[in-house]
């Protein structure tokens, strides 16, 4: 019986379907709409990212400080390419880190979010519903891109900046509006985002209190570079037209992740960041 059973174990079975065949494919997903699909989120480890935590649920083996890694299948890089589909800012309004649920309490559009006040306490907060709140939000810049995988293939993905991160976000957005291109009729227009592809790497950085991990961004190549351009750049204006509209839509993740020590960061406290590019 044992010899059988290691027998057919060892045997190469020849009958193999071809799952290239036209009939197959995207079968079985017919009712899955963009919606009804997880965007997992690029993040860099740090020593507070449970994952890198073996006593955590979240655990992954191998992932250490400095790796992107993706937050539904779990793969980690020391270096990631991608492309970017369409940006967007919004304001992420949460309770205090260890209060509440780790959900945030509201989402505002940029021209929504409340002003500044000093309060009784002579720290800053912002006026909600016409006082002075205990929550704090921040301006986040969020990247909906694809990853460029060394098959050819791609995955969709979102990048997140915000805090000591966003003047990097910044940074992006000039470097990919300075991409120019001639007209056939002899003027310059500004290429699509999707364009080029970028490598995105982790770089530690600190200032005279805290220090963490930071993003470092530069421009790779053109994605007509790749043997299949017109793939990606599909693949990214689909994406693109599916966040505009609002079929993609992906919530904040929960804060049980600090992404730096400096939650209640103000904009004005940017320029103390040091090493950053």
């Amino acid at each position: 019986m044992n010899e059988v059973t290691k027998k057919k174990k060892n045997e190469i079975s020849t009958d193999v379907v071809d799952f290239t065949a036209p009939e197959f494919a995207g079968a079985g997903f017919e009712n899955v709409v963009a919606s009804e699909l997880a965007i997992p989120f690029l993040k860099i480890a740090s020593s507070q990212t449970p994952e890198i935590k073996k006593s955590n649920p979240k655990f992954v083996e191998g992932l250490q400080e400095g790796h992107i890694f993706n937050s539904v299948t779990k793969e980690f890089y020391d270096h990631v390419v991608v492309v970017p589909s369409f940006f967007r800012v919004r304001g992420v309004e949460w309770y205090p880190l260890g209060e509440g649920t780790g959900a945030p309490v509201k989402l505002y559009k940029p021209e929504e979010i409340p002003p500044l006040v000093r309060g009784a306490d002579g720290e800053d907060h912002y006026m909600i519903d016409g006082k002075p709140s205990q929550t704090y939000i921040n301006k986040t810049a969020e990247y909906f891109v694809l990853i460029l995988k060394e098959d050819g293939s791609t995955e969709r993905a979102q990048i997140v900046m915000q805090k000591t991160q966003y003047k990097k976000a910044k940074y992006w957005n000039t470097m990919m509006a300075n991409q120019k291109i001639e007209t056939k009729s002899g003027g310059m227009m500004t290429l699509p985002m999707f364009a080029n592809a970028y490598t995105m790497k982790g770089v530690h950085e600190a200032n005279k209190k805290n220090d963490w991990w930071g993003w470092k961004i530069d421009l790779f190549k053109s994605v007509n570079d790749y043997s299949n351009a017109s793939y990606i750049v599909n693949e990214a204006n689909t994406f693109r037209e599916l966040v505009k509209s609002g079929e993609i839509d992906p919530a904040p993740e929960t804060q049980d992740d600090p992404v730096s020590e400096m939650k209640n960061l103000n904009p004005s406290q940017d320029d103390l960041v040091l090493g950053s590019s």
